[in-house]
């Protein structure tokens, strides 16, 4: 597998010269395989995908809050005729995957439906486990405001962890540290100091700290820390890095851009 972190910022794009070497896109991993293309979230990193020829397109979505939705619109592959795109998500408060894409796109608020573009749409509801070609996803209950899934996507002998949006509770760690069991690569949610996060409590997300430690229990063989909160310039990001780096190397927070093969 290929794995392009296309978008790491949370909550909210950022830009400015200050935000160059980390990015300010918000949430979009794309994984690749010979022939599939997954995209894993769509925010405003999905805009700048690269041409996948006639690979086969999906999107699973972790949740629909608009900081991991926003880029949709603007996703290349929508205005491809004749291309088929499958978009995955999971029902939240007594809404499909199609009601949630048609409340954020729909007139007034964008002037197209989703089904409006060239592009193919077919939108599937998650239930339990499922296949995308020869790429097995799994998923377990987010802890975040609203709900959200954290997602294990696995090929060829390998896998990666998806943990975005996640806020660090016993019970739930406990679930996530078997769930990430061995895992090749663990993205997880780090956008909170540990000073940070006691004036974010119940915001749904998580510190390097944790996810340092999620990495121990779990077993997961690199990590790389994500949902960089929108206030955190490079600097700030450099700082955390290397603090946290001093513990291993197989450490870092993910930047724009990054590729990184399994």
């Amino acid at each position: 597998m290929k794995i392009t972190i296309l978008g790491a910022r949370g909550s909210v794009p950022t830009d400015g010269r200050d935000m160059l070497e980390f990015g300010g896109a918000t949430s979009c991993v794309l994984v690749e395989t010979d022939d599939t293309a997954l995209y894993l979230d769509a925010g405003t990193g999905i805009m700048s995908a690269p041409d996948l020829g006639d690979k086969n397109i999906s999107i699973v979505l972790t949740h629909p809050h608009i900081d991991h939705m926003i880029g949709l619109p603007f996703f290349p592959a929508l205005s491809e005729s004749g291309r088929r795109i499958d978009i995955y998500g999971s029902p939240r408060m007594k809404y499909t995957t199609r009601m949630q894409l048609e409340r954020l796109l729909s007139p007034p608020l964008w002037p197209l439906f989703i089904t409006d573009y060239p592009a193919d749409t077919v939108i599937h509801d998650i239930d339990g486990d499922f296949n995308i070609g020869d790429i097995g996803i799994k998923s377990m209950e987010s802890n975040h405001p609203g709900g959200g899934l954290v997602l294990r996507v696995e090929h060829g002998g390998k896998s990666v962890v998806l943990a975005t949006d996640f806020e660090h509770d016993g019970e739930h760690i406990k679930m996530l540290t078997e769930f990430a069991k061995d895992t090749d690569l663990l993205l997880y949610d780090a956008q909170y100091t540990d000073e940070e996060y006691e004036h974010f409590r119940g915001y749904g997300h998580s510190t390097p700290s944790v996810g340092l430690e999620l990495m121990k229990e779990s077993g997961a063989k690199s990590i790389r820390f994500m949902h960089h909160d929108p206030r955190h310039t490079d600097k700030i990001l450099k700082m955390m890095e290397e603090k946290i780096k001093t513990e291993t190397e197989t450490v870092s927070f993910a930047r724009e851009g990054e590729e990184i093969l399994l």
